[in-house]
């Protein structure tokens, strides 16, 4: 069964239901419409009528407790019984070329006997027009909730979609419900052949007739009557109406209303009576009207050979092509009597399967010559039972049993096909294998489906827990980043290394109004540390975009502020003018300390060209260049950023790179290096050796490389831990 139907009838009411057949049967004495359910076996039931079993047989229900649920519009069991039984294409069309009014028009006429679906390119739902007979019911999936919509309505909606529709073309084969107990049956056929003697078997030692005893023969009798009556007021041709006291004796109307079929024939014209004539007990019998009124009340429905989709006594005859009028009925024309009435019943009783009412046969397609493999029924089994006793009259002869009308039916095969070819047994042996060849393909496909079930559960299974498992991650980062909001760190969503962040960035001393405190003013003594550090800012530009930028899972302002090149370029344009001025080491420092308030950028991982010949030039690289405003070197500094200590190789090499800038610009105050552990004893006397430093040396300047007798700078060893940056050499 398909999960979709299994979740939409197990939403339905639940309806009480007795054990075994004999609530099977009950059901269907109540023209039950609706499903059944017995463990994994499923069945479909219309106007009592069951049209199919599926996952499972009908003996399923023998002796178990079932469930029956009603469906909530009739058009919904025969539309999944069609579903599950399975059928062909016959067509497809685009309802902007074949509109669905006018299909509905050809199918309708033609008897047609499927259903047709507009689900294909519709987004509003999926859209349902089962046929039988020619008969249609309509019913409507709307929205994503799968609303039911039937009858008028649906078909009105589907009407005015615009999608692909398919016709699919279904044979039914009802399943009989079998007897709840053999004795039963042994019983009621006895009553049947007792039913048939004579005027003296029926009446009582005073010589009145007697009232029956059972309830079958009351109810067959009553509703017999009220028919009659129901056909006389609706034929105007009769004579004389019929009442409920009319003898039985007489030709009964009744019964020839409700069985208007003609009764079966054989080839050779003659025709076949399995019921006798009504027995003369019951003309001397008449019921009571109100005994007719109760009989007629409580006469089955199941007893009634309808139609699934009609709720009206109607006879179903030998099958017909889909747009094959039926032969025209000679007892409507010379007058019926009620034993070709019977006989008809007994047709219907003995019927197994209702055709396909396929219109194109009206054409002189037969079913054989359809293109295409046999249609194969999954899941649906008929189950051959014996056939439900009849029920006898009043009094006088009663019908015969189900399994004599089966014997006699039986015995005469050759007269009903007296053209028929003897079958090759070497065919018949290879459709044997063939019919062998697909039960097994069959059980093979059916393990197989249930395999893919089962994988399908559980992979929805996993997938739910993924997705619960998403949703939970998703609530956490939402949950992450308002607190990174409230806390003023903005989230990112690109990352980049961080040389390449700082080669892309510059640092501007810049002041909130430069009216107040500035370096300038500091150098003078008309500021104070506190005063230059609130009105001065040290902004940043890049050449990229910082929104959403992370660095090393940083955001990027909150990676460049902790890095020990911000933290060097902060120091030395609030801290180290400082302290030069306070330690007395203004003369000693000039070029250090008159160049700080000249500082305008400052320029990190940049480079300083250098000219070495005529036209040429070479760059030198350093971490943090600080520059005037005209762009010109103010500072150049080299950061080792690493744990270990700083070595001489270190402090060579920013000698040697800072001697050339010094030697093509005048302006340079001042070349350092920066470690974030400390300076080995080489690197301080590569240091010392470079300036002329020491204890016997004679000049005013602390540190100063000497270039010309006018010209130098100054080279300072600094040692930054903890974020403070302390000037080793030379000591303040």
């Amino acid at each position: 069964m398909d999960s979709e139907i299994i979740d939409a009838v197990t939403g339905w009411d639940s309806a009480p239901a007795e054990r075994g057949y004999g609530g099977l049967r009950s059901l269907a004495d109540d023209g039950f419409t609706g499903a059944v359910v017995a463990g994994m076996t499923w069945g479909f039931m219309l106007n009592g009528r069951l049209l199919g079993v599926f996952d499972g047989t009908v003996a399923d229900f023998e002796g178990e407790s079932f469930e029956a649920h009603r469906a909530p519009d009739p058009a919904l069991p025969l539309l999944y019984a069609m579903r599950e039984t399975g059928g062909d294409i016959r067509a497809q069309y685009y309802t902007e070329e074949t509109p669905l009014g006018d299909a509905d028009g050809t199918l309708s006429a033609g008897g047609f006997t499927g259903y047709v679906e507009l689900s294909e390119n519709v987004l509003s739902g999926d859209y349902y027009v089962v046929y039988h007979g020619g008969k249609s019911m309509s019913a409507a999936f709307v929205g994503n909730s799968k609303r039911l919509v039937t009858g008028d309505d649906a078909f009105e909606r589907a009407s005015d979609e615009v999608g692909i529709y398919k016709v699919y073309d279904v044979d039914l084969d009802l399943v009989d419900i079998p007897e709840p107990e053999p004795d039963e049956e042994e019983d009621e056929d006895a009553a049947g052949v007792a039913a048939t003697g004579g005027e003296a078997d029926t009446t009582g030692a005073s010589g009145k007739p007697e009232t029956p005893t059972t309830t079958d023969e009351t109810s067959t009798t009553g509703a017999a009557d009220n028919e009659s009556e129901r056909a006389a007021a609706a034929d105007p041709t009769d004579g004389e109406p019929a009442t409920a006291d009319a003898p039985v004796s007489a030709e009964p109307p009744a019964e020839t209303a409700a069985d208007p079929e003609p009764p079966t024939s054989d080839d050779d014209g003659t025709e076949t009576t399995d019921e006798p004539s009504t027995g003369p007990s019951e003309s001397q019998s008449p019921e009571p009207a109100g005994t007719e009124a109760a009989a007629a009340t409580d006469r089955p429905a199941s007893d009634e050979p309808a139609s699934p989709m009609s709720e009206g006594p109607v006879v179903a005859d030998a099958p017909q092509k889909n747009g094959e009028a039926p032969s025209p009925d000679p007892l409507a024309e010379d007058g019926a009597t009620g034993d070709d009435v019977f006989s008809a019943e007994a047709q219907w009783r003995n019927a197994r399967s209702i055709p396909s009412l396929d219109p194109r046969d009206a054409a002189g397609e037969s079913v054989d010559d359809r293109p295409g493999t046999p249609r194969s029924h999954q899941g649906n089994t008929t189950q051959a039972t014996h056939h439900r006793p009849s029920r006898g009259g009043a009094g006088g002869e009663g019908r015969p049993s189900p399994r004599d009308q089966s014997n006699q039916q039986q015995s005469q095969p050759t007269e009903q096909t007296p053209d028929e070819p003897d079958v090759d047994p070497a065919e018949a042996e290879s459709l044997k294998e063939r019919v062998e060849s697909l039960a097994s393909e069959r059980d093979r496909l059916e393990s197989e489906r249930d395999a893919l079930r089962e994988e399908r559960d559980e992979h929805r299974s996993r997938a739910e827990e993924l997705e619960d498992r998403v949703a939970e991650l998703e609530s956490e980062v939402d949950r992450l980043r308002d607190r990174l909001d409230e806390a003023g760190v903005r989230s990112t969503d690109r990352s980049m290394s961080a040389d390449e962040a700082l080669r892309g960035t510059n640092l501007f001393v810049r002041y909130a109004q430069k009216g107040q405190a500035t370096l300038e003013k500091a150098h003078d003594g008309q500021a104070s540390r506190e005063e230059v550090i609130e009105n001065l800012r040290l902004e940043h530009h890049t050449t990229f975009d910082t929104e959403g930028l992370g660095i090393d899972g940083q955001p990027y302002e909150a990676f460049l502020h902790e890095t020990p090149e911000y933290g060097f370029a902060k120091w030395v344009v609030t801290d180290l003018l400082y302290e030069i001025g306070e330690t007395g080491n203004r003369s000693s420092l000039a070029g250090v300390f008159d160049s700080i308030p000249k500082a305008d950028r400052i320029e990190l991982y940049g480079s300083v060209s250098v000219p070495i010949g005529d036209d040429e030039s070479e760059s030198r690289q350093f971490d943090v260049i600080v520059r005037d405003q005209m762009g010109e070197p103010l500072f150049v500094a080299n950061l080792n950023d690493s744990r270990d200590p700083a070595t001489q190789p270190m402090v060579t090499q920013l000698i040697k790179d800072s001697k050339a800038v010094a030697d093509a610009k005048e302006t340079l105050g001042s070349a350092f290096v920066v470690t974030r552990s400390f300076f080995e004893p080489e690197a301080l006397e590569a240091a010392t050796a470079e300036t002329g430093g020491g204890l016997l040396s004679r000049s005013k300047r602390k540190s100063f490389v000497k270039l010309s007798r006018k010209q130098g700078y100054h080279l300072c060893l600094v040692e930054a831990r903890g974020g403070e940056f302390h000037l080793n050499v030379p000591d303040l």
